[in-house]
């Protein structure tokens, strides 16, 4: 099942109400307000991002693509359904919406890049090496 058909119709706030996306359409669009400092955790904090004093953590786990649809079948992008940390790979987007590159896959929040890393790609030491935690997305509906 894609992503955008799982979390409502929006809008969607941040944890301090802030509004990032009116609908789908403008989540998965370069209009969306996702960025560094809206961008919250569950307890209001910003991850770290490019340019952060701490490590980077901005790559969160999505498994979509930009418009928020999953992949063709076959092509894993989802450690085979989050359910391995030893064998495929994880699409994740930047939290911060950057990357080493100024292009378009740098700055989307859903789909920069897949996981990667000596333990085949989904472990949560692979996702600390390319610059992430294991943070996922978190949607909530009404």
């Amino acid at each position: 099942m894609n992503a955008r058909d799982r979390i409502g119709l929006g809008p969607w706030q941040n944890f301090k109400g802030e509004v990032v996306a009116q609908n789908a359409d403008d989540l998965h669009s370069d209009n969306n307000k996702l960025g560094m400092q809206t961008s919250l955790t569950e307890r209001g904090t910003t991850v770290a991002g490019v340019g952060a004093t701490r490590p980077i953590t901005h790559d969160v786990l999505t498994g979509s693509q930009t418009d928020g649809r999953a992949f063709p079948p076959g092509e894993d992008r989802t450690c085979r359904n989050w359910t391995t940390s030893t064998q495929g790979a994880a699409m994740v987007g930047h939290i911060d919406r950057r990357g080493l590159r100024d292009d378009a896959a740098s700055k989307s929040w859903n789909s920069s890049h897949p996981s990667r890393g000596p333990d085949g790609g989904c472990s949560q030491n692979d996702l600390r090496s390319t610059g992430g935690n294991g943070l996922f997305y978190c949607f909530a509906a009404n």
